[in-house]
């Protein structure tokens, strides 16, 4: 991941092991959620919004339709820990954001242990129902991200 608008260094608690001394598999998707929420923070502060509450931008409620993880490495309770997140792809109704993890010094130098993705949805909870994106969102993700509006066209899916 290349110059990710959000980077954290993360703390590994001794809750976080299982039975064999590494980092729980499943806890790859609560750093990843740790990320995401980072992501929205700063989405926030550039928005002028204030602080960020229960995790919701003001007309962006979304839910997570989907999440993929790939463990390339185990983690360790000693290992100074860093994650990233970043936005790939925008659609009319959803977003895919990325992440990675890695161990070293610096999130830059470290070594990749392991990466995923998650496609968000937009969602209406008085409804229950999808709903387009808010009009400000690809802007504001452009903006933060460093990218034009374009590059984050959805992949075609064959």
């Amino acid at each position: 991941m290349k110059n990710p608008p959000v980077v954290e260094k993360i703390r590994i608690r001794y809750q976080d092991i299982d039975t064999y001394g590494h980092v729980n598999n499943a806890l790859h998707a609560t750093y990843f959620e740790s990320l995401r929420m980072a992501y929205w923070k700063r989405l926030a502060e550039q928005l002028d919004l204030g602080p960020l509450e229960a995790g919701d931008l003001p007309g962006a409620r979304y839910v997570l339709a989907e999440a993929t993880i790939r463990y390339k490495a185990s983690i360790f309770l000693k290992d100074s820990l860093f994650g990233a997140a970043s936005v790939r792809a925008v659609g009319n109704r959803s977003f895919v954001m990325d992440y990675e993890l890695r161990v070293g010094e610096s999130f830059e130098g470290g070594r990749l242990v392991a990466g995923g993705e998650s496609a968000q949805v937009f969602y209406q909870a008085q409804t229950g129902e999808v709903k387009p994106r808010p009009e400000w969102f690809l802007t504001a993700i452009a903006e933060l991200e460093g990218r034009p509006e374009e590059s984050f066209a959805p992949e075609k899916r064959s």
